[in-house]
């Protein structure tokens, strides 16, 4: 048993040296301090090395399912732009239009200086207007548009009528001629039953191609529109903010002298609404937001004035707009924002998401149409096992603007083009087994190299010391 113990201690590869062999030197532990020192702070950084995140970027083909759709987000102001007619269509590459949405778009009355100014408004606009049936052989040669109002005229009809129901028009427009006769018969009939005696109700019609101050004091941009005055104003108040009466439905005879009949038991009760109207707050602008959800083809969102029923005057029309935001797919929560600026490649800037944030565009020329090009790509943040809550489908989007004159009506196109390469950022695991061979290597070759520094240092100085004692024999 002794016998083979000593053979094994043959294959001792760290044989020890009697202590009264070895000699200790101020050298030999000034290298020692500073090899321990060079050994933390290697380790350290080895350490901090093997816990940092590392990613690894590909680009492939766009994996998206068939069929997924991709949801835009958008909340824009349009300034001169009225709620009763601001309307957002959609369209893309494959034919597919969708034409004024409304289930999850809202709109908010503002201001000139983007100031809210109502409630949000729903969209109940009627979609089929109707119309009495024209005598054979009509033309616009046969519209009578005698007796207008002018602006002085209309001042003194508002003070003098409990209600005055003002149909301002333009001549040109192919609803209003359709709208006149019907109107001029209601007319009629209306003063007869109810004459200036009586005082109660009044009809009335302005030409906002000649009354143009007075039109736009009263924010008409389409035409006809027809509204209701009460003792010299439009206003109904609700919850404080100021509206006015719009009438929406058919214009057939019928349907205009029903709607008298509903306004007259109100006469004299300023600020008193009739259940059915359509009440519109009293501004110049208003603020669209939602979202819409599209295919990942290229398409376009447009947003002009529309309206069934109404013609508008290009050259007056201002699609002025200021994007609060636009951005696509869902909103990262706080954690996954996190995660995202840790996993994305060049990490994330204020506008990564949002390019066109807080930009405005202003119309300079008449009938200016803005158009926006976006293309969108799909970067795809692939964590580990251990942290798949973090995984998340981000849009980034390049964009360019121009703005041009239409001869169609002017509008606000926001175009998309969804890229068909998707980046994918995934984690780069790394191996434990590395990081104890790296421990090894620092710790075993720091003190390999300063073991060699200090036999040089220790070999000079012997050196040194018998060069010394040779000249003092």
């Amino acid at each position: 048993m002794g016998r083979a113990l000593g053979r094994l201690k043959g294959v001792d590869f760290y044989r020890k040296i009697p202590t009264d062999l070895t000699e200790a030197s101020l050298s030999g532990a000034g290298l020692s301090i500073i090899a321990a020192i060079v050994m933390v702070l290697l380790l350290g950084a080895e350490l901090n090395n093997y816990l940092t995140l590392e990613t690894q970027t590909s680009l492939v083909v766009d994996r998206s399912a068939q069929g997924d759709l991709l949801r835009i987000n958008f909340n824009i102001s349009f300034p001169s732009l009225s709620c009763e007619f601001a309307t957002l269509d959609v369209s893309d590459a494959l034919g597919t239009k969708r034409l004024n949405l409304t289930k999850t778009v809202r709109k908010l009355p503002i201001n000139d200086q983007l100031e809210r100014m109502g409630h949000y408004i729903h969209d109940d606009r009627q979609l089929d207007i109707k119309y009495d049936e024209l005598p054979e052989n009509f033309t616009s040669d046969d519209i009578n548009y005698s007796s207008p109002l002018s602006a002085a005229d209309f001042a003194t009809a508002m003070t003098k009528y409990d209600i005055l129901i003002a149909n301002f028009y333009a001549p040109w427009c192919p609803w209003c001629q359709r709208l006149e006769p019907t109107w001029e018969a209601v007319r009629e009939e209306v003063h007869a039953k109810y004459p200036d005696t009586d005082g109660r109700i009044h009809l009335a019609k302005i030409d906002c191609t000649a009354e143009v101050d007075l039109c736009r004091d009263h924010h008409i941009t389409g035409f006809p529109s027809l509204r209701v005055f009460r003792k010299g104003h439009d206003e109904v108040m609700n919850h404080g903010q100021r509206e006015h009466e719009s009438y929406k439905g058919d214009r057939t005879k019928d349907a205009l002298m029903a709607f008298v009949e509903t306004l007259v038991p109100s006469a004299g009760r300023p600020h008193y609404y009739v259940r059915g109207m359509q009440r519109v707050a009293k501004s110049s602008g208003c603020a669209l937001s939602g979202f819409v959800l599209v295919k990942k083809v290229p398409g376009t969102l447009h947003f002009l004035p529309k309206s069934p029923g109404h013609s508008f005057d290009y050259h007056a029309v201002n699609m002025s707009h200021q994007v609060g935001y636009l951005y696509y797919g869902n909103k990262p929560s706080p954690r996954r924002r996190q995660a995202l600026e840790l996993y994305h490649p060049m990490g994330l800037t204020e506008d990564w998401a949002d390019k066109m944030q807080g930009q405005n565009f202003y119309s300079k020329n008449q009938r200016a149409t803005f158009e926006h090009y976006m293309q969108v790509v799909l970067t795809s943040v692939e964590p580990s096992r251990k942290n798949r809550d973090a995984s998340f489908d981000a849009y980034e989007y390049t964009v360019h603007s121009h703005v041009y004159n239409s001869d169609d009506v002017p509008a606000a196109k926001f175009s998309y083009e969804s890229s068909p390469i998707q980046i994918i950022v995934t984690e780069r695991k790394k191996a434990f087994y590395h990081f104890v061979t790296t421990t090894c290597a620092i710790i075993g070759g720091v003190f390999t190299v300063a073991g060699i520094i200090d036999g040089i240092v220790h070999g000079a100085g012997r050196l040194a010391k018998k060069v010394d004692l040779g000249k003092q024999g």
